[in-house]
């Protein structure tokens, strides 16, 4: 391990600054205990970071444990991490999805949810400025949004139909919903979904 640099090198994602005792990477959150055993001087996690990657060498060559010291830290995130975007991150929460409605209304699914568009205010009530819209269903179609933040909208069998990048979409058939996409709703209702 680099004495000058003060760490090594995260097998994972390459960060670098691992301190000894460390357990997660600082720039990937992935815990050394589930990485691969480190190859060569330059990607190595930190000393005694991992029972289980010091469980391949023999039993007298592995520090003694204190008993009393802390067997769990909570580090930080770095702010010069190089791991990308919080977008990209296995532990990233997942984000709301935002629709913006042609009247300036912006309305959250968060993860986990699902909203109802459509002019019946009882059906929808997230969405109850869109009852002015007579050529709207009372229950028009569906947006879900998963745990994991990946969104869906689904025509609820539409009379004047929902329609997708230009496409009208199939009763009862979720439909892939990504940020920057364009969903119209009958003739005039136009949502965006917001990035």
């Amino acid at each position: 391990m680099g004495e000058e640099t003060g760490g090594g090198r995260c097998p994972a994602c390459g960060t670098t600054g691992a301190q000894p005792g460390q357990l997660v990477c600082q720039g990937c959150y992935v815990p050394f205990a589930l990485m691969a055993a480190p190859a060569g001087p330059d990607a190595m996690a930190p000393a005694g970071a991992v029972d289980a990657m010091a469980s391949a060498q023999p039993a007298d060559a592995r520090p003694a444990a204190d008993p009393h010291t802390e067997h769990t830290r909570v580090i930080g995130r770095r702010g010069d991490a190089g791991a990308g975007s919080d977008s990209t991150r296995r532990d990233a929460p997942a984000l709301a999805l935002r629709l913006s409605f042609p009247g300036g209304q912006v309305v959250a699914v968060e993860p986990g949810r699902h909203i109802r568009l459509g002019r019946e205010r009882r059906l929808c009530p997230a969405v109850a400025f869109l009852a002015a819209h007579d050529n709207l269903s009372r229950l028009h179609a569906t947006v879900a949004v998963e745990p994991d933040g990946s969104a869906s909208i689904t025509d609820e069998g539409s009379m004047n139909g929902t329609f997708l990048h230009g496409y009208r979409l199939p009763p009862n058939e979720p439909a892939v919903l990504n940020p920057g996409d364009v969903v119209r709703l009958a003739a005039d209702v136009t949502v965006r979904v917001l990035p």
